[in-house]
């Protein structure tokens, strides 16, 4: 047996409004991309925003959360897509900034081992490399590969521990002892 609370809280009522011409069309746009349909919209809306506010959850769960499967560019549909959609767009052009500068950084690279742990070191340490030209930092490793003969890091390596960043010192006296420079380069 029911009581009459429970029959009027099970009860739904038919709600109907108009829409301007450029709310329809986005409404109807989200109900395509989504695949839900115009009602289930609504309600989601009103579970989202209306019932938080005046503290009436029952309309429909807080769970139900639905997400778009897909975006058209230039229409917002909600604030986490457009959030999503832009992370996708930073992402992608990261990936081709890193991309054109290990190009850089490989063509000018004599010991050319390990391309790509060289390339996802370059992601890895992107935001000290982004401000480097990639063809000095090869001149660097270039270097250092010449100096360290046999026992120089792979390019890799020396990026991932920073070491564009070394200034080499001739100057200073080691007392007549070179562990780390060799006369004669293996690839002479």
């Amino acid at each position: 047996m029911t009581t009459e609370e429970e029959k009027e809280e099970g009860k739904s009522y038919t709600t109907s409004f108009r829409l301007n011409e450029s709310a329809n069309a986005r409404l109807m746009l989200f109900c395509e991309l989504t695949g839900m349909r115009k009602s289930e919209v609504v309600k989601a809306a009103i579970s989202q925003f209306i019932a938080p506010t005046i503290q009436n959850a029952n309309v429909i769960p807080p769970y139900y959360n639905p997400r778009a499967h897909t975006c058209v560019d230039n229409v917002i549909i909600s604030k986490d897509i457009m959030k999503n959609n832009t992370e996708t767009k930073n992402k992608d052009a990261k990936k081709e900034e890193t991309h054109a500068w290990f190009q850089a950084f490989w063509e000018v690279c004599k010991n050319q081992q390990f391309a790509r742990r060289v390339v996802k070191t370059i992601r890895l340490n992107w935001d000290d490399l982004s401000q480097l030209d990639p063809k000095i930092v090869a001149e660097k490793y270039n270097q250092h590969f010449h100096e360290k003969g046999n026992y120089a890091k792979h390019p890799n390596s020396w990026l991932n521990d920073g070491g564009y960043d070394n200034v080499v010192n001739n100057s200073v006296s080691t007392h007549g002892l070179n562990f780390d420079v060799t006369t004669k380069h293996p690839d002479d």
